[in-house]
């Protein structure tokens, strides 16, 4: 044999395994491994998580949010809103259900013929005297009275009023509507600051005195005389038990 032969026979021979042979199966192996490691990650790996992407209107858990709060913020602005409106639909149905009252009801069937009642025991010069004089002391409540009774003496004696003591602005209201629907407006506005003033307690000063005096004016601007309804001198009841 040659030295070229003896090398080619060396090296075309593969080296031999310094272990030997082995007659496990390396899967059997891996099994026996994970058993005796039983919470091995590499032989029980944990399920991946499950992400869920959230909803873009959805409320955190840990509080409503801004979206969330901003529509609560809405939902009761919404809902006050409609309750201040119904209030004011209501109390503007009330209020015009008792101007309806006072102005259109039935009327004084002697509004326009026949006789007027007027009260001699007091003429409307007097009337308004006193009231300058309250008026001067700072009594406006008591003025506002004075300047009542005066305009109402006037109104009757141009025929459209009967003035009887006692008597209230709603239905002075009703009669006048009949006799002098022009003047009604500054009446009825008259009327309304005198009850306030001497029923309801409403704080009044200088400047409702003024008020009521440019409405004296208006209303006697407005008013047409009738002169054909026959004065008649208002007296009052007598008491019972008079002879």
């Amino acid at each position: 044999m040659t030295v070229l032969s003896s090398a080619w026979i060396v090296l075309s021979t593969p080296p031999s395994d310094p272990l030997g042979p082995v007659s496990q199966n390396p899967d059997e192996v891996r099994d026996a491994a994970c058993r005796l490691v039983a919470t091995n990650t590499v032989c029980n790996p944990a399920s991946p998580p499950i992400t869920v992407a959230p909803h873009p209107t959805s409320i955190p858990a840990g509080g409503v949010g801004f979206l969330g709060l901003l529509l609560w913020v809405l939902l009761i602005a919404v809902v006050a809103a409609a309750i201040w409106v119904a209030v004011r639909f209501f109390a503007d149905r009330r209020r015009s259900d008792t101007d309806l009252g006072d102005d259109v009801a039935d009327p004084d069937d002697d509004a326009l013929v026949g006789t007027v009642i007027i009260d001699r025991s007091r003429e409307p010069r007097g009337w308004r005297e006193d009231a300058e004089r309250h008026r001067a002391e700072g009594r406006f409540r008591d003025a506002l009275r004075c300047r009542y009774r005066a305009l109402v003496g006037d109104l009757a004696r141009r025929g459209l009023l009967d003035e009887i003591p006692g008597r209230t602005t709603g239905e002075e209201r009703r009669q006048l509507r009949v006799s002098s629907p022009n003047a009604l407006p500054f009446f009825r506005e008259a009327a309304d600051i005198f009850d306030g003033a001497w029923y309801g307690n409403v704080f009044v000063d200088e400047s409702d005195d003024d008020r009521f005096r440019q409405l004296d004016r208006d209303v006697l601007a407005n008013a047409t005389s009738m002169p054909h309804r026959v004065p008649q001198t208002y007296s009052a009841p007598r008491a019972r038990g008079d002879g």
